[in-house]
């Protein structure tokens, strides 16, 4: 840094000024004064600061299952190698972890196949049952139409064989009423959450003692004689109810059958669940073999280092995400330093540095600026900035403080001056020479400064005799010399 002098005043000016005086009275000449030259050397401007030191990698392990540790013998300070498998689980637990997963899925699979072939069973059924029925409808419409072609003629003589047959009519409708209202109960209850079985049975008896009641009635509608027919016509209408009461009564079976095979039919929403549910099962059965695979490979470590925090030990059990412990890179090393407001844009990426511990020099560089800043202890806020050593020894302990050099500039065979020579004002950098025997004040630019030397951009030339002694203005003009060493 550069080191400028400060003006002088009061009592010290005087007495400096006196003291010159009297020595130059009694040499008899001019004032004598410490000199050095204008004279090329290396400059090279610094930025200092304290750190630690640190692995340049750091990486906390975390447990990547949950399970009993079953070997780890690491504490804080160790040092690990690549590839070293530091920590090894019990796999029991998860072993049982995958039985159970994969009795669980072998379960889902059997309910899945076993409730889709029923549903195809009965989707089988259902189809044939409504073929059934059309069959059905289309032979009754067959023999009630031959029937009533051979009454057509008979309506006046059949006046009070249709009068019966209206009433047996009446109970038939009301009979198929109560049918359709007993299926429909039936279906209803079939469909609740939790059916209720003795309901549905007691159910099932009645529309089968109702179809009883509905094939009696056809069965005495078809029976009732025609009037003035022949023995033939009259043969031909009896054997075609009887046909027709056959047919009824299976239709009325047939339709309650198709009924409840629909209803056992499942859809494909309740399919789509069922495969949910078994590819869910699958999926444990694979995240549990993925956790027992990843307890048998353990923790092995990515890079040689150093422990830094351990946090369990054997016979722990952790659970998955646990941190297990931090090691810290032991060849790629760092210094981690603040740096104040007043030298942060100084400090650039690749810039060079000089790391003291303990006395040993390393050579090293500035790798990282932080881009933000925070409080010390002094609380005063600064910028962490990475420089990592070219090339660490065993003798580079992790955790100990380092003292930073970093180089911000530097310039070789450039005019200089002492550090003790440069003054400066509101006008500029300066500093006193002696020119033809007297005091001279000259205004200077300046470039870069280290500890001892200033570079000199301007204002003085190689072998001018610079003053290192402390000097006032009232001194410019007046006579003097340098002194003999």
């Amino acid at each position: 840094m550069k080191a400028k002098n400060i003006v002088i005043t009061g009592v010290s000016i005087a007495t400096l000024a006196g003291a010159g005086l009297l020595l130059s009275a009694f040499m008899g000449g001019g004032t004598q004064y410490s000199t050095d030259t204008v004279k090329r050397l290396n400059v090279s401007e610094q930025v200092e600061a304290t750190g630690e030191v640190h692995g340049d990698r750091s990486k906390t392990y975390y447990s990547s299952v949950t399970a009993p540790v079953s070997f780890y013998e690491l504490r804080v300070g160790d040092e690990v190698k690549s590839g070293q498998k530091v920590v090894e689980y019990d796999p029991e637990d998860l072993l049982n972890v995958l039985s159970q997963a994969e009795l669980s899925a072998k379960s889902a699979e059997n309910t899945m196949n076993g409730q889709v072939t029923a549903s195809n069973n009965n989707q089988a059924k259902f189809n044939k049952a409504q073929s059934d029925i059309e069959v059905y409808r289309t032979t009754y419409a067959l023999f009630r139409q031959a029937n009533d072609y051979v009454n057509q003629g008979q309506y006046q003589e059949n006046w009070d064989v249709n009068c019966i047959a209206q009433g047996i009519n009446k109970k038939i409708a009301e009979k198929t009423a109560e049918v359709n209202n007993k299926t429909f109960e039936l279906e209803v209850e079939e469909a609740q959450p939790v059916p209720n079985p003795d309901k549905i049975k007691l159910l099932v008896k009645e529309i089968e003692d109702l179809n009883k009641s509905l094939g009696d009635l056809n069965y005495d509608l078809a029976g009732l004689p025609p009037a003035n027919l022949s023995p033939e016509e009259y043969a031909q209408t009896v054997l075609n109810g009887n046909w027709m009461s056959d047919i009824m009564r299976n239709w009325t079976e047939t339709s309650t059958l198709k009924n409840t095979y629909e209803n056992q039919i499942l859809n494909k929403y309740q399919k789509e669940q069922l495969r949910n549910s078994y590819d869910l099962s699958e999926l444990s059965v694979a995240t549990a073999e993925d956790n027992l695979n990843k307890a048998y490979d353990g923790v092995d470590i990515e890079f040689d280092g150093i422990i830094t925090e351990s946090f369990i030990q054997s016979g722990t059990v952790v659970t998955k995400g646990t941190p297990l412990f931090t090691v810290e890179d032991s060849h790629n090393i760092r210094v981690d330093v603040g740096i104040s407001k007043y030298d942060i844009g100084k400090i650039a990426v690749g810039q060079r540095a000089d790391i003291d511990i303990a006395g040993n020099v390393y050579s090293g560089k500035v790798t990282l600026i932080k881009r933000i800043a925070e409080n010390n202890n002094s609380d005063k806020a600064k910028v962490t900035v990475q420089v990592t050593f070219d090339q660490p020894d065993e003798k580079v302990y992790l955790g100990l403080e380092a003292d930073v050099t970093i180089c911000i500039d530097e310039k070789q065979g450039t005019l200089t001056i002492p550090a003790e020579a440069l003054y400066s004002d509101d006008f500029g950098d300066y500093c006193y020479v002696i020119e033809d025997g007297v005091v001279k004040k000259t205004y200077i630019t300046t470039g870069l400064s280290d500890e001892t030397s200033v570079e000199v951009e301007a204002g003085l030339k190689e072998g001018d005799a610079v003053i290192t002694d402390a000097v006032t203005d009232d001194k410019v003009g007046t006579k003097a010399k340098s002194r003999q060493e």
